[in-house]
């Protein structure tokens, strides 16, 4: 028999569906992102959802690609203690569901709907996970109460909070009171990030600061052999950033012509050849396979999704964008854990704890714009010392991470065992 809605939340979910049509289909056509649009907005409204399993089951939510490194990290993890376990992922994103969706299949990952009461109650109804693990930072009313109805515990895994997310649920408690309040644990990624949530009504006893779990490498396989000749990448670039990297790339093909460059868009066949022409000049190439960088010349532009890594594992030196223009940056780590040098931009708001853990070890290097690229990669370029002490020091963080993570994943088993 099909539960009764009460009337406040039929009006939270109308909310819900009205602003997030609002979102996809008219304002993230203005926004510096590239996810959005109508046709993601109607993927939401009612995803296929895996079937239930027979035996115990972890559901982990990772909104986006970048949070979804964590979320694979913790279910290879968990898998590997107990191989009878069922891990599903879910996200919010397309590009965050294309990732889960490679790591899990379309038998353990889905598309999360809207907040709305009726479809939290379906995931739960369907999934009947044993727990869900939240990665990071974002808290649903409908999801917290359909989940506490069920007597599904709720954790929250490299929780961040940002000064900006902290003032803002300050200004409106009862959201976190019926949401992050509620949670069973929250792991931190740091001191700071803790007494936020201490601060907004999480008991102390719920909270453990273990630090950031996107050191830890997806791998322990070694790195792929490095290319002869220098290569730079430059990840998840950004339509709004072009503008401001092409004199950055002419600066650097005159000063370095021996060495390769090679952009690889955040979203894949988006962006215009004319516009990238227009741009970066006739020297640039335009490929759609990695296998064609080979003959593509000095200056590469790779449209084919799934490639960054191993671009990064070939790479000298790796430049993460999505950081030179107010988009808020993307994983800061990932050329490090591929044995590449790690350079990005003054716009890293989405990834601050990272950013503070990378340069408090000082295996990273952050340029305060664009016009700083050139001087600061040729200079790494000629320090083979320096970019080997970078990649060791981070090495030796990523173990401890490691650790941390490993003993995180044994207490979640431990949990959905009781």
């Amino acid at each position: 028999m099909t539960q009764a809605v009460p009337f406040r939340w039929k009006a939270y979910g109308g909310l819900v569906t009205a602003a997030s049509w609002l979102h996809y289909a008219v304002l993230s056509r203005f926004s510096n992102s590239d996810e959005g649009g109508a046709a993601w907005f109607n993927k939401r409204l009612s995803p296929a959802l895996p079937q239930a399993a027979t035996g115990r089951r972890i559901w982990i939510h990772a909104v986006s690609a970048g949070e979804s490194k964590v979320a694979e990290l913790l279910r290879q993890r968990l898998l590997a203690l107990d191989p009878t376990l069922s891990v599903v992922l879910s996200a919010t994103t397309y590009s965050g569901y294309a990732r889960v969706r490679a790591i899990a299949g379309d038998a353990s990952s889905f598309i999360m709907p809207l907040d709305t009461l009726e479809a939290q109650r379906r995931i739960l109804e369907t999934v009947r996970p044993d727990l869900l693990v939240l990665v990071e930072s974002e808290f649903w009313p409908a999801q917290f109460a359909a989940a506490q109805a069920a007597g599904v515990p709720v954790v929250v895994v490299n929780a961040t909070m940002s000064p900006r997310s902290f003032a803002r649920h300050q200004r409106n408690r009862a959201v976190a009171d019926r949401t992050l309040a509620k949670a069973q644990r929250i792991y931190a990624q740091d001191e700071a990030i803790a007494a936020r949530y201490a601060e907004l009504g999480v008991p102390g006893e719920r909270i453990e600061v273990i630090g950031n779990l996107k050191l830890v490498p997806l791998s322990s396989a070694p790195a792929a052999g490095k290319d002869a000749s220098p290569l730079v990448v430059f990840g998840n670039v950004h339509r709004d950033e072009i503008e401001r990297l092409a004199p950055a790339m002419a600066e650097l093909r005159t000063r370095r012509p021996d060495i390769r460059l090679v952009l690889v868009p955040r979203y894949p066949g988006k962006i215009p050849g004319e516009v990238l022409s227009a741009s970066f000049g006739a020297e640039l190439a335009i490929v759609d396979s990695e296998a064609a960088i080979a003959g593509a010349g000095g200056l590469v532009w790779l449209d084919e999704m799934g490639t960054l890594s191993k671009l990064y594992a070939r790479a000298t030196i790796g430049v993460v964008c999505g950081t030179f223009s107010p988009i808020g940056g993307h994983d800061l780590s990932e050329p490090l854990h591929l044995g590449a040098a790690s350079v990005y931009g003054p716009h890293v708001e989405r990834q601050k704890p990272l950013h503070q853990a990378l340069s408090a070890i000082g295996c990273a290097v952050q340029v305060g714009s664009a016009g700083d690229l050139s001087q600061v990669l040729v200079g790494l370029l000629e320090d083979a010392p320096r970019r080997r002490q970078m990649i060791e020091a981070f090495r030796s963080v990523a173990d401890q991470a490691t650790t941390r993570l490993d003993a995180l994943a044994t207490s979640l088993v431990a949990e959905v065992g009781n």
